[in-house]
């Protein structure tokens, strides 16, 4: 299968099993096949662990077998320090590869035989190993080799040294392959060629893993052995992938190091030192450097995202409360430099700190979810070519948004701004380079307000002074939120999640000291923000008004420089109840819940309306939208509280199958008798953290 225009390769390896993409790669062994002359050369095949290098050498060695050439696997491991146990690896190989030919005899004088008749594929996995015999190989080994009639393929996790991109005679002769994930295009193959996987679950399964082959290799497998898996058992998949990783740290002292990085996006020794408490040697950070999955740039190390995401949700579920604590840690050590910083250094603390208290925007979700793991690259500015889906984009969003008479005005004020501010519309794109979502903020000025002001002109008065809208451009510090739009059809993400991921990127705003106001009519949205420290007030007219839903002025001020002491608020729980929210839900002696309460309430899951009466009995709870969410939590795992089974149960008999038990037995694959004894045990777990 192939990337891009590639012609497309079906391939089977010797045990029926397909093998899946890499098109390019093969693509460059059938040239030197077919290339007459057979020049000597190199193929560096490279990338992170579980990305599939060996399984590409395999089916390298393959076609070269079907070719009628001699293919040769050795293990960077076992080719050891010196040259003479090198060429004693290499010599039992070829004589166990050319066994019952006159060249078993001598193995290694097969290496001066070959020829454009006679090929040689000589393939090193795991070739980083052989670090201590770079120089002789490189010099030595592959200089006395004939120039036609071998190649060579070197699979390692790092990309070659310098020395062999420079070297005088071979540089001509390397031919790099950094092995990237799969394409969507390549992970549908994989998934279709392995089974039967409802589209949902194909979705999942594709965002889950990013297209890294080992993650989808576990995914699928998981699945295909289990059809019905609670979304809170997919931890068991980022455990398997992070021992994978973390394999590769052969030095334990080195781990807490790795724990950091998945809280940041970016740490130098320096950072990583201060969090840790305690030194960080150069040779420690030179060998966290050199790891498959981590990165180096100028700001320091990075994981690699797919890594980050996996071990990061492995680290969630072993150790919440440790994880939590370093994360308070990390925004108090960001507090200061980010007040400290020059403009262009405080953005990129603004979003490790918004990173950090990410988890702490968990408690409505209904119009922006920010739990997903996302693997989303950062948002970008519209370009000119992209108004067309744009104003799709903004169709789709009036039709649930907006009403009738409104719509119309919208897509003119799109194309205004797209001309006057484009920098004002932001947007998210898929894999395939299509805007997938937007999130519109105009800067409010003298030469802005007139624009806004003739689109939304009740808005406008609801939200600013005469004086704010004459304000200079060059002094001005408030954004004006309009909307957030994203489609619905994105494989494995929910609209919510694609809003929840813009609304994080763009809180971003306020790290430079600014304020972001705004009209709602949403209460799911109302909620969202008050939740992070937003400020809520009656429009002084119901003009604002959609249907029957009543117009607020929201706003979160932090001009002053409030930016940390607002994310240190959203971290810790005491700082956040003293500050702009308000618990509306006084501390009253509350009734116990019995397993009769708990069924009632659960029966109303689905009606936030009748769930009003519960709310008062349940801490914090304000209302019937706040205690549906909470328990939503719950079952579906972002909270803890009851175990995985209990979580599937509840969630099958209440929320997804609700009153349909047989349904709800069948989707946890047991009798109705074991599901209605298991469930009771359920309800009584559950009355109990209620």
């Amino acid at each position: 299968m192939g990337n891009g225009s590639e012609v497309q390769y079906d391939r089977y390896d010797g045990h029926g099993k397909r093998f899946i993409g890499r098109a390019k790669e093969l693509m460059m062994l059938d040239r030197w096949f077919d290339n007459p002359e057979a020049p000597l050369t190199i193929f560096s095949v490279t990338g992170m662990g579980g990305i599939g290098k060996s399984s590409l050498l395999s089916e390298m060695l393959s076609v070269a077998r079907n070719q009628e050439a001699t293919a040769i696997w050795m293990d960077g491991r076992s080719c050891g320090s010196t040259p003479s146990v090198f060429l004693e690896y290499l010599s039992s190989t070829l004589g166990l590869e050319t066994m019952g030919t006159d060249s078993s005899a001598r193995p290694l004088s097969l290496l001066s035989q070959t020829s454009v008749q006679r090929r040689l594929v000589l393939a090193v996995d795991n070739y980083e190993e052989l670090a201590l015999l770079e120089s002789w190989f490189m010099e030595v080994f592959v200089s006395k080799l004939p120039l036609c009639g071998v190649l060579i393929i070197l699979a390692s996790r790092p990309e070659p040294a310098s020395a062999w991109r420079t070297h005088p005679r071979l540089r001509q002769r390397l031919v790099q392959m950094p092995l990237p994930h799969f394409t969507g295009e390549e992970v549908s193959e994989y998934i279709a060629a392995a089974g039967s996987l409802n589209k949902s679950m194909a979705g999942t399964i594709a965002r889950m893993t990013d297209g890294h082959p080992l993650g989808l290799a576990l995914a699928v497998e998981a699945a295909d052995q289990r059809r019905h898996i609670p979304l809170s058992e997919w931890t068991e998949l980022s455990q398997k992938i992070s021992a994978r990783l973390l394999l590769e740290l052969t030095l334990p002292r080195l781990h807490p190091m790795v724990e950091v990085l998945t809280l940041l996006e970016t740490a130098n020794q320096e950072l990583l030192a201060s969090v840790l408490q305690t030194e960080v040697t150069l040779e420690e950070y030179n060998v966290l450097r050199h790891m498959s999955f981590i990165r180096s740039g100028p700001n320091g190390l990075a994981l690699h995202d797919m890594a980050r995401m996996h071990l990061l949700r492995d680290f969630r579920q072993r150790e919440p409360q440790r994880l939590q604590a370093m994360r308070v840690r990390i925004a108090g050590l960001l507090k200061p430099l980010h007040e400290q910083a020059d403009p262009h250094e405080r953005r990129q603390i603004t979003r490790k700190m918004l990173l950090l208290c990410q988890e702490s925007m968990l408690q409505h979700r209904k119009y922006a979810d920010v739990s997903a793991d996302s693997l989303f690259s950062p948002l970008e500015v519209m370009r000119a070519e992209d108004l067309p889906s744009l104003q799709k984009l903004l169709q789709q969003w009036c039709e649930y948004s907006v009403e009738p008479w409104q719509a119309p005005s919208y897509p003119a004020f799109l194309n205004e701004l797209a001309h006057r501010y484009p920098e004002g519309i932001v947007l998210m794109r898929d894999k395939d380079g299509e805007p997938i979502a937007m999130f519109i903020t105009v800067l409010v000025h003298r030469e802005s307000s007139g624009m806004l002001s003739n689109y939304f002109p009740n808005e406008m008065q609801e939200c600013f002074t005469p004086e704010e809208l004459n304000c200079d451009p060059d002094q001005t510090d408030t954004h004006f939120a309009v909307l957030a739009a994203a489609r619905d059809d994105v494989p494995g993400y929910k609209r919510e999640e694609l809003v929840g991921y813009m609304s994080l990127d763009r809180l971003s705003l306020l790290g430079e000291g600014a304020r972001v106001i705004l009209v709602a009519t949403n209460p799911y949205l109302k909620l969202f923000l008050q939740n992070i420290g937003f400020q809520i007030r009656r429009t002084r007219t119901r003009l604002c008004d959609v249907y029957t839903d009543q117009a607020d002025v929201l706003d979160l001020d932090l001009r002053s420089g409030q930016f940390g002491d607002w994310v240190m608020s959203l971290l810790d729980p005491d700082a956040k109840a003293s500050g702009g929210v308000t618990q509306r839900t006084s501390r009253i002696d509350r009734l116990p819940w019995s397993e009769q309460d708990v069924r009632k309430l659960l029966t109303h899951l689905h009606s936030p309306g009748e769930l009003h009466e519960y709310a008062a009995r349940v801490n914090n709870m304000a209302d019937g939208l706040q205690l549906q969410m909470h328990v939503l939590d719950l079952l579906e795992g972002r909270v803890h509280g009851i175990s995985q089974q209990d979580q599937m149960l509840l969630y099958a008999a209440y929320w997804t199958h609700a009153g349909n038990p047989t349904a709800a037995a069948r989707a946890c694959s047991m009798s109705r008798a074991t599901f209605y004894r298991h469930l009771r045990t359920a309800l009584i777990r559950l009355a109990r953290v209620l």
